[in-house]
């Protein structure tokens, strides 16, 4: 009888083990959280995750999340599609043509930052719109969204303004925005489309080569205002967050929970008020090597760096693909709570 009773007993322990061991087991419900890995971006693609890294144990991460910084999107893509890092920040030109050529597993988010681009004069030739412009060549680079936005605006404006991706001298194309960087640090071009933040970085560079008397830019025009000019359109929406739908698959509660802490995040970076604080996120983030550089950009940003989800990122999305002549996903790209 003793016997039997330790069997039973033992029998009764095995199955109470077994249940404690298996409770919470499955995709979403271990007793360890997931962790997210988070990628991102420098420049205003990236600037609005810099509050939730600072509350998250800075650039080192914490128990919630991983961060990854990256300088090259074609790394970041890769990475996303083999489930290295889980969300990322892209440019929305990017992301839609990821989801048309490669990988159509992944899912816009939100969209993180509205225009970027600014036409810079130097100091001879400073102008209050692009109709001053008639007959003069404004220089931008050949890749990119830079010189699609900005021969967008000009033809629906009807405007007779040359874009070149060539130095005044047509010695050099310019491929990437560095480029333009490059030529305006050295003074040869007198009007330019770029982004920030590297009209930012040019004016530093500048200054610390000690040629800021002789060569000088001013931030004349937005040209996500002139966008928005043209009837119908929606702010220009330049970057934005992405993940995979087997993320979402598999993480719901952690994704919306990420989700709720990165909209305050973007919208206390967006927030000039923050200025100070922000930059210093910003910096300590590594998004941008320091705190002046982050502040200057910030400010010309303005309300550029703004979270949209939903039904107004799909709409504000679908007319940017479409008006620009984009890569322009279906309806599945765009993720629904």
């Amino acid at each position: 009888m003793k016997k039997i009773i330790a069997t039973l007993l033992l029998i009764t322990m095995s199955i109470f083990a077994f249940a404690a061991c298996d409770n919470g087991g499955g995709d979403n419900g271990d007793s360890t959280p997931t962790k997210i890995n988070v990628g991102f971006m420098s420049g205003p693609t990236g600037m609005g995750m810099a509050k939730l890294i600072n509350d998250n144990g800075g650039k080192e991460g914490n128990d919630k999340y991983a961060f990854t910084a990256y300088a090259d999107t074609a790394d970041a893509k890769a990475d996303l599609t083999k489930g290295e890092v889980d969300v990322i920040c892209l440019p929305t030109n990017e992301a839609a043509a990821y989801y048309k050529t490669v990988d159509s597993s992944i899912r816009v988010l939100a969209i993180n930052c509205l225009n970027s681009l600014f036409l810079i004069s130097d100091k001879d030739n400073n102008v209050a719109s692009l109709s001053e412009l008639e007959g003069k060549t404004i220089y931008t680079c050949k890749n990119g969204t830079p010189k699609i936005i900005l021969e967008y605006i000009i033809s629906k404006l009807g405007l007779d303004i040359t874009v070149s991706t060539t130095t005044p001298d047509g010695t050099k194309e310019m491929v990437k925005p560095a480029d333009v960087q490059a030529q305006v640090i050295n003074g040869t071009l007198p009007f330019a489309v770029i982004p920030e933040p590297l009209i930012t970085a040019a004016k530093l560079a500048i200054n610390k080569a000690g040629k800021a008397d002789e060569i000088s830019y001013s931030v004349d025009i937005d040209l996500g205002e002139a966008y928005e000019s043209i009837e119908g359109n929606p702010p220009i929406a330049m970057g934005c967050i992405v993940t995979t739908q087997k993320f979402i698959d598999e993480n719901p509660d952690e994704l919306a929970a990420f989700l709720t802490e990165y909209e305050a995040s973007v919208n206390f970076i967006g927030n000039l008020d923050n200025l100070n604080t922000s930059a210093k996120y910003i910096a300590d983030a590594g998004i941008m090597a320091a705190e002046p550089a982050a502040k200057s950009a910030l400010s010309n940003l303005g309300d550029a760096i703004s979270y949209i989800d939903g039904a107004e990122m799909k709409s504000t999305l679908k007319t940017f693909y479409t008006e620009l002549a984009l890569p322009s996903p279906d309806d599945a790209f765009y993720y629904e709570k």
